[in-house]
């Protein structure tokens, strides 16, 4: 009798309890660590807490508030008051805490851990302090700038990143730095308790508990890796293939405008296609695969419409370069990692 009565009590409860009884894959994967995620040496985690996702580049830039928001989450003007941007290695990474904790105790650990290393406030806001749209302008499941997905992270985990900070109460920040002018390294800290959400069941197994995202960039060199063919070089590939890849076209991330660092490899361009007076080519934008088609088709068509500019601007008869957009439908290497996905964004010229 007392063993029935457990299973009949057990299976009431599991009725009972919408989140016991449809949550558990989602729970479940709260309760671990995203493959390859690592504690960073210079703040660790929040007792109970873990990793939902992380990313990490050797050199990138990274743009932090350092002012409270203005504008409501609706209006298209909303924006933060000030910003900072800083460069070299850049992790950030998304945690959550376990239930039955404030966002006031897990975002006040972190202040407190990072202050006794020696890192000094540059701007802390809490709750509306922070502004209406601080929480959107910070993390957005639609910005990939903002969002931190695990490489390789399949759907349960990827929806988990998306779901954190959907809808939440309680957001704290700070931004704190150390060092010497010139090579501060700086952490950010965001913490909020999610409270309701979008997400059905994973935001249901949010349900109460406080995210963490902890961005950090430490100082670090850019390691120089340009590679600019040679007009003899681009000659040769035009001859025996059609085409040639180019590499030393660079672009700011999400955006078409050049950078200043291909100025070399537009001369060179530049020279083969003068020394060459009768070759019309084909200007030919690629990309990875992470976004949208749609939106992969439009920033390589601009990247190739820049290129072509660049290169009439230069002098080169505009009549002789036609722009395509590529996007990502001609990989030249695997999108499954940071490697086959730099191989992958590139600019070609294909001989018409």
């Amino acid at each position: 009798m007392l063993r029935r009565s457990l299973a009949c009590s057990a299976l009431v409860l599991f009725l009972a309890n919408p989140v016991l009884a449809d949550n558990s894959e989602f729970v479940a994967e709260l309760g671990k660590d995203a493959a390859k995620a690592a504690d960073s040496s210079l703040v660790g985690r929040y007792e109970g807490a873990f990793i939902v996702g992380q990313t990490k580049k050797a050199f990138d830039e990274l743009t932090l508030a350092d002012g409270p928001a203005v504008g409501e989450e609706y209006e298209d003007g909303k924006k933060f008051t000030s910003t900072m941007t800083a460069q070299g290695k850049v992790t950030r990474t998304l945690y959550v805490a376990p239930q039955g904790r404030s966002s006031l105790e897990v975002f006040g650990n972190y202040v407190d851990d990072l202050k006794s290393k020696g890192f000094t406030p540059v701007f802390e806001c809490a709750k509306d302090a922070c502004g209406p749209s601080f929480k959107l302008l910070t993390y957005r499941w639609d910005d990939k700038q903002t969002l931190v997905v695990s490489e390789g992270a399949d759907t349960i985990r990827t929806m988990a990143s998306q779901a954190m900070f959907d809808s939440v109460i309680d957001p704290r920040y700070a931004l704190l730095k150390s060092g010497e002018a010139g090579s501060e390294t700086y952490v950010a800290v965001f913490a909020a308790q999610n409270q309701g959400g979008s997400y059905g069941d994973m935001s249901e197994a949010l349900q109460d508990r406080v995210g963490v995202l902890l961005q950090i960039v430490e100082p670090k060199a850019r390691e120089t890796k340009i590679v600019t063919l040679s007009a003899d070089e681009i000659g040769a590939d035009m001859a025996n293939t059609g085409r040639v890849v180019l590499y030393g076209i660079y672009f700011d991330f999400d955006k078409s405008v050049i950078k200043p660092e291909s100025q070399d490899q537009l001369e060179q361009m530049k020279t083969y296609l003068e020394s060459n007076p009768d070759v019309k080519v084909y200007v030919t934008g690629h990309t990875d695969t992470q976004g949208g088609l749609d939106y992969n088709m439009k920033l390589s068509g601009a990247r190739a419409i820049a290129v072509t500019k660049a290169l009439a601007k230069a002098g080169v008869e505009g009549s002789r370069m036609t722009p395509k957009a590529v996007g990502p439908l001609a990989p030249l290497a695997s999108n499954d990692d940071d490697a086959g996905r730099a191989k992958n964004r590139r600019v070609e010229l294909v001989k018409q």
